[in-house]
């Protein structure tokens, strides 16, 4: 697991000491540039760490469906890696004649976001969406 406080507490304090620090020896500030990456970093990681802790703590009431979720995060780890060709999952239904589509890591997690929240019984003819 990714410690993000600890990442969001090291870009703060690169960010503070940007104020005291000179480049090269010159008397040149850090770009002001650098100092504005630095604090959109910070705030897009906290947004990570957020969106995180919502995920791994079930809202009370909310069912969900682990095993899809779970089989999703193997699949979407796969898409993600860097360095590597990657050619998204499969979607195919038969009984409908669609033709077969191919899912990427943005569809992935998509469908992540919806079993984490709704649990689905389809060998009971019954889906367990939460109405909210």
């Amino acid at each position: 697991m990714i410690d993000y406080d600890k990442i969001i507490n090291e870009l703060a304090e690169e960010l503070d000491s940007c104020n005291y620090r000179y480049i090269s020896g010159t008397s040149t500030h850090v770009p002001v540039y650098y100092q504005q990456e630095l604090a959109e970093a910070i705030d897009l990681i906290i947004k990570c760490r957020n969106c995180y802790k919502g995920i791994k703590t079930q809202p009370e009431g909310v069912s969900y469906d682990p095993y899809k979720a779970g089989e999703l995060a193997k699949m979407l780890k796969h898409e993600t890696r860097k360095g590597e060709v990657h050619y998204g999952a499969r979607l195919h239904h038969e009984a409908s004649g669609a033709k077969v589509l191919t899912i990427d890591a943005g569809g992935i997690r998509a469908l992540m976001s919806y079993y984490a929240t709704h649990r689905t019984d389809l060998e009971n003819g019954e889906e367990g969406d939460n109405e909210q």
